[in-house]
């Protein structure tokens, strides 16, 4: 007769420790970016990178190079945590200035940090200096 075996248990997952480790990483902003201050928001602007396709389409769509510059404005919020992101400060720094200025509290602005970094990360804007003595983590790397 057939018995089915036992799975073992996959170990949860420390999430202390993932919290820990996300607040002492230090942002750092994209030196290929430039910044502009628009009435007290940062102004992103941001050169799209010269690729195969771009050369491509610039030849049956010329555009000149102001206008193939992208530009991203930042809310309140978004402008002071990128002045923040100069590779000294931790995001749990840049957490508490953000509880302190905008009067959150503390999970609603980790909460936010979170997203905000995970959405420039992607993007390219920002990278992420890790503290000394830690070690970075791979995906399937366990505890």
């Amino acid at each position: 007769m057939f018995k089915p075996t036992k799975r073992a248990a996959k170990p949860k997952p420390d999430r202390a420790g993932v919290r820990r480790q996300f607040l002492s990483l230090r942002p750092l902003r994209n030196p290929n970016i430039e910044e502009e201050d628009a009435e007290g928001r940062v102004l992103l602007i941001i050169t799209p990178p010269e690729t195969r396709a771009s050369k491509i389409l610039g030849f049956f769509l010329p555009l000149s190079p102001e206008e193939r510059k992208k530009r991203v404005v930042l809310d309140p919020i978004g402008s002071h945590v990128w002045r923040l992101c100069d590779g000294r400060n931790s995001i749990e720094v840049i957490s508490k200035s953000l509880q302190k200025t905008f009067k959150l509290g503390t999970l609603e602005a980790e909460h936010s940090l979170r997203q905000f970094f995970q959405t420039l990360g992607k993007r390219g804007y920002v990278g992420f200096v890790q503290e000394k003595g830690q070690k970075p983590k791979a995906k399937d790397q366990k505890d």
